[in-house]
């Protein structure tokens, strides 16, 4: 039964219906052979698209890398910054130490200098004490002599009277 259905079986098939037939077979193997070629076109656009999206992959690891040799870089770049300052910080704050050392031996100079000019005063103020001590001493030698010569001259006096009285009578 199913061999009466089938067009090679039946007279007619031989007929215009199989020229139909064979030119359905014939539009549909040249649109099997459009579809192969439109996979075949498919399959190389999906292969140029892989290839792109791998060359894209490729540029944005270039680009990161880039970006990481950038970051190093820039992080190398703040750590030298950093040990500058971290220098220039002790640079001035050892100029600050030798600027109050300065300070520190200047005022240390300046009281050595009070202190000298108080010496030198207080040795001036002595050899003076000692010039007026002198002056007084002179003074009192001189007060000294005066009366040794009076009480001299008294005892002459006295000596004088006491041979007058004892010589008138």
């Amino acid at each position: 039964m199913t061999q009466a259905h089938h067009p090679t079986n039946h007279p007619e098939a031989r007929t215009p219906d199989a020229e139909d037939w064979r030119r359905r077979s014939e539009v549909r193997r040249s649109r099997a052979e459009e579809a192969r070629a439109g996979a075949e076109r498919m399959r190389e656009e999906a292969e140029e698209e892989r290839a792109a999206h791998f060359q894209r992959h490729v540029e944005a690891e270039g680009a990161r890398l880039i970006a990481e040799e950038g970051r190093i870089t820039g992080e190398t770049r703040r750590q030298e910054a950093e040990e500058v300052r971290i220098l220039d910080e002790e640079l001035r704050q050892s100029a600050e130490m030798a600027r109050l050392s300065a300070e520190e031996a200047r005022l240390s100079e300046e009281r050595a200098r009070r202190l000298h000019e108080r010496t030198r005063r207080y040795a001036e103020e002595a050899r003076l004490h000692a010039e007026q001590a002198r002056t007084d001493a002179e003074r009192v030698r001189a007060v000294n002599e005066e009366q040794r010569q009076i009480l001299e001259e008294m005892r002459e006096t006295v000596r004088r009277y006491e041979a007058l009285l004892a010589g008138g009578g």
